[in-house]
């Protein structure tokens, strides 16, 4: 997405670093960061910015084609890097029998992404119970799709979070040939059968069933007694298999909806990583004692509390337990969702290491970006809070803008005052 020897200098910036807020000026060059500097006493000018450039050996020769981009003060943070959203698969199928073409849906959805400041992108894709966009075929259209992107002129950054569902029996061998193609960035197990995990309460599951998929009370009985017999038929060996053959190649495994120790014991030992929406504070404390990565959802924090009625995320990240914020099924909550936590008491840079820095490390992806570094990877957010809320006012790609948004002065004011429209 860089642009070979394009050179833009940002100043009047508040720029997030890993550990503070500097206020001062931000040199990219070919889409990568070259220079951080805090604001000297003087305001510079155009030419004494390019000067102070030129300068610097580490900023090489900034000639009169830079450009100068003033922040007015507003917050420089990095790029969000989102490692769990299904957002695809809402935008491809938004209401029950209803399906969307898949290219349509990927590029609205890259539009969607870079206006809430996402720049990287798992794609949450699910493997499980044979809906419109949950089948096997499907799954694999999209991951195909998706894995093309990654190649493609695109608005945002696109990698695939294959979730693969215990009880999907069939899937497994399509999951271990897409390791094989190298298709797969991030693989996580899930068990969504009733009475444990996500779904301790089995009457929480059957009001879900019955509103999502419009079910009766004896279809979703139904479906419980048939989890329960692909349950007994888990292939853990094979499983195991696969989870080796992801970590060969460099791939994080995540379980979720972890809820005991003797699950964390469990799943720690196949070698999995990262626990996803741990449902008891126990359990989140018992993975990060496990040295895992604990991952709640933005938008438990925004709403105040799980829709599920499990645990808390801002109790968790207040007792310490939380490494890395995804939005799950809202794409718009994760940046509000990192105001709310610095609000709460926590310094900037930490609660944004949530949504940055800590999912880059997770997965291995760390020494590009993640963070306002030089040498890093020019994956920039321009966001200006308006009466305590953030917006994203500007999104960088690897040097290149992909979204602007501004306000239009005067819009509430009669449409004659301010211009004539022809119809």
């Amino acid at each position: 997405m860089s642009q070979s020897g394009k050179r833009i200098i940002i100043t009047n910036a508040k720029i997030v670093t890993p550990t503070q807020v500097v206020e001062g000026t931000l040199w990219v060059e070919d889409g990568v960061i070259k220079k951080i500097e805090q604001q000297c006493e003087n305001e510079w000018n155009h030419d004494e910015l390019l000067r102070s450039g030129s300068d610097d050996n580490s900023v090489g020769s900034w000639d009169a084609d830079a450009s100068v981009i003033d922040a007015e003060g507003m917050i420089i943070m990095p790029g969000m890097i989102e490692t769990h959203s299904d957002a695809i698969e809402r935008e491809i199928s938004p209401r029950p029998n209803s399906v969307f073409p898949l290219v349509m849906a990927m590029r609205e959805l890259e539009k969607k992404m870079a206006a809430v400041g996402i720049t990287t992108l798992y794609h949450s894709i699910c493997s499980s119970d044979g809906t419109p966009v949950r089948n096997d075929e499907i799954v694999a259209s999209i991951i195909d799709y998706a894995a093309a992107k990654r190649h493609e002129a695109s608005m945002i950054r696109h990698r695939i979070h294959l979730r693969y569902e215990i009880t999907n029996t069939s899937g497994l061998d399509m999951v271990e040939r897409m390791l094989h193609e190298g298709k797969i960035d991030l693989l996580s197990l899930m068990d969504h059968t009733p009475g444990q995990g996500q779904y301790r309460d089995v009457e929480v599951y059957r009001h879900y069933l019955m509103k999502s998929e419009h079910l009766t009370v004896e279809e979703t009985d139904q479906i419980f007694a048939q989890l329960a017999t692909f349950k007994e038929k888990v292939d853990w060996d094979h499983i195991r298999k696969v989870v080796q053959l992801a970590q060969s190649k460099g791939i994080q495994v995540a379980s979720h909806d972890d809820d005991t120790e003797a699950k964390i014991d469990f799943i720690h030992a196949l070698g999995i990583g990262i626990s996803e929406f741990p449902v008891t504070l126990e359990a989140a404390h018992y993975a990060k004692q496990r040295d895992m990565y604990v991952t709640v959802g933005a938008p438990n924090v925004v709403r105040g509390g799980s829709h599920n009625k499990n645990l808390s995320a801002m109790e968790a990240i207040q007792e310490g337990c939380v490494d890395i914020l995804c939005s799950d099924y809202h794409p718009p909550s994760l940046l509000p969702s990192v105001f709310m936590i610095h609000q709460s008491g926590m310094s900037l840079p930490e609660a944004m290491r949530m949504v940055t820095l800590h999912p880059a490390a997770a997965l291995g992806i760390e020494s590009q970006v993640g963070s306002i570094e030089v040498g890093k990877v020019a994956d920039l957010l321009f966001v200006q809070e308006e009466q305590g809320y953030p917006l994203v006012r500007r999104t960088m790609i690897a040097g290149t803008f992909v979204y602007q948004s501004s306000y239009l002065e005067g819009i509430g004011e009669p449409a004659h005052d301010r211009l004539a429209l022809s119809y």
